[in-house]
């Protein structure tokens, strides 16, 4: 009998489903699978000195330790073997910091904050067309939080009986009815929240049962943030809030029937991509470092369990910058992101972007509550205690130039495609072709100019990156010009809008028979802007004091 290998396993077949840790016997040095013996890691942690079966009879007994009050720290050896510093298996290093953090300014005055007073229709109801036009107001650019408004199931949530609002989320949603209802073997990607890295060979059965151990039996602390459920039977239970609906650019390219079947009809048939209805299982402790979600998407988010804590930058020209500094540290998941903004006074926020006057803040979402964050907001999320979530997202023309920008800068911190919006580069140029056959463009908004300004440039450099003569790619080595050329190659959907270059010219020309407009785009000249500046709207009470301009924004 090895040493080193479990006597008491039955079934070899079924390690690789199970979460492995063990323990050794004092007097024979022999090996044992912990889950072999039925003894928790938390018994573990109270064994002074094991004395497996064949040991009992000469030795007696397994020798526990004397109880402490004193609450011992677990060491997280394996970043210790990989030369990092010494640090608890527990608890993520920057969750301190995180906690310590306090808005400098009352969080209604930073974001908008639903409220039934003030936003309240005739009826007296906050419905769909409300959060529409809070939208509206705000142009996206503010995190909109709507309190209590899904039933979860939690006594401690009771939906407010003012909202009259399309959208459904499972009522008394647990971990082991996802399980149940999408089948414990299908394949689920684990993050080991420490390393921030994703974790293999895990299934909805393998997290159920980890998710439902006591919090001092789970041997380190991970989270699922990528279970995507589209197109099962369980997503269909989900109904998506109106406002992603009619937001969200790809619902609204699948959802006309010409365009939709156009695609489907053609010969390379182009994939919806499913990124609206994500399940979230997160354990007490869990973090989730700074990011911004793939193709700067605008996101919804509910929790139908637990508590979660975001903090959050703005997307400003400074902070993208800094952000992009931060990906390509060495050490990034030891420094906090929050060292490299710099902080700004009052009078030198940029009175332009009013929903930006923030150096930062943090938002606690409950349950019942609904987030919706907007596109290229950096950050990052802590889990207070063990929870549930729904959320999704969604692309928008309100927003495109900011999307441009964070697939600019997925591309110079060389982002994984695996990790990019699905087809990224194939919906853009969806987006022109569908709006220059369906829109008048005299008829557009002023914002939605803009976006296809943004469109029209990022066409023009996809084009140099084809023809070889980009000057903007900051990309000396030939070989990775070649590669970049490949893949929009073969990302263009030449199938629907034709030639590459013909489309390029007509949708140029298309937004430019309003040259005076257009022209007027071009150079920072924006009405919605003028309008808003001569209001000075702030996010909840839309009447800011007026501010020096001084910060780039984007």
């Amino acid at each position: 009998m090895t040493l080193d290998k479990c006597p008491r396993c039955d079934n070899s077949d079924d390690i690789e489903s199970i979460e492995i840790n063990w323990i050794q016997c004092g007097p024979c040095h022999q090996w044992f699978h912990n889950h072999c013996l039925n003894i928790t890691l938390s018994e573990v942690d109270s064994i002074k000195e094991y004395h497996c079966p064949d040991c009992i009879d000469n030795l007696g007994p397994t020798i526990y330790k004397r109880k402490s009050t004193r609450s011992k720290k677990r060491i997280d050896y394996l970043a210790l073997d990989s030369g990092e510093a010494l640090r608890e298996l527990r608890v993520h290093p920057h969750i301190e910091i995180f906690k310590n953090y306090s808005n400098s300014v009352p969080i209604e005055n930073s974001i908008y904050v639903v409220n039934h007073k003030k936003d309240c229709d005739k009826d007296g109801l906050i419905t769909d067309e409300t959060i529409l036009k809070i939208i509206e107001r705000t142009a996206l650019k503010c995190p909109i939080l709507i309190p209590q408004v899904n039933e979860t199931g939690n006594n401690n949530c009771k939906t407010r009986d003012y909202y009259s609002m399309g959208m459904k989320f499972p009522y008394g949603l647990t971990v082991s009815e996802v399980t149940r209802q999408i089948g414990e073997d299908t394949p689920v990607e684990v993050m080991d929240v420490l390393t921030q890295n994703n974790l293999h060979n895990w299934n909805l059965g393998k997290w159920r049962d980890y998710y439902n151990k006591p919090n001092l039996d789970r041997d380190r602390i991970r989270n699922v943030i990528s279970l995507e459920v589209s197109g099962t039977d369980f997503g269909e239970k989900i109904e998506l809030p109106k406002f992603v609906r009619d937001n969200d650019i790809v619902q609204s390219l699948w959802n006309s029937p010409r365009f939709s079947n156009l695609m489907t009809k053609n010969k390379n048939f182009i994939n919806r991509p499913k990124v609206s209805k994500y399940v979230l299982m997160s354990v007490k402790d869990s973090f989730t470092d700074f990011h911004i979600d793939f193709g700067g998407t605008s996101v919804y988010y509910t929790v139908l369990r637990g508590k979660k804590s975001f903090l959050m930058y703005p997307p400003t020209k400074a902070n993208l910058k800094a952000y992009q500094e931060w990906c390509l540290k060495s050490n990034q998941n030891s420094e906090w992101f929050g060292s490299f903004i710099k902080k700004l006074k009052t009078n030198e926020f940029d009175e332009s972007e009013r929903f930006y006057m923030n150096n930062g803040l943090k938002i606690d979402v409950n349950p019942g509550d609904l987030l919706i964050l907007p596109s290229g907001w950096i950050h990052a999320v802590y889990t207070a205690e063990d929870s549930l979530v729904i959320g999704g997202n969604f692309l928008t023309t309100l927003n495109l130039p900011t999307h441009l920008k964070i697939y600019e800068i997925e591309s110079n911190i060389k982002v994984p495609e695996k990790y990019k919006f699905p087809g990224f580069i194939t919906i853009i140029w969806l987006i022109g072709y569908h709006c220059m056959e369906s829109q008048d463009i005299q008829k557009l908004s002023d914002s939605n100019i803009r976006s296809m300004l943004s469109l029209d440039n990022f066409y023009n450099t996809q084009l140099s990156l084809l023809d070889g003569s980009s000057s903007s790619t900051k990309v000396a080595d030939s070989k990775k010009i070649s590669k970049l050329s490949k893949i929009i190659k073969s990302a263009i959907p030449n199938t629907v809008i034709g030639d590459t270059h013909e489309f390029a010219k007509d949708f140029h020309d298309w937004l430019h028979t309003n040259t005076d407009r257009v022209l007027k785009m071009s150079n920072g000249y924006d009405e919605t802007e003028k309008e808003n500046q001569e209001n000075k709207h702030s996010p909840s009470s839309f009447n800011p004091k007026k501010r020096k301009i001084k910060q780039e924004v984007d």
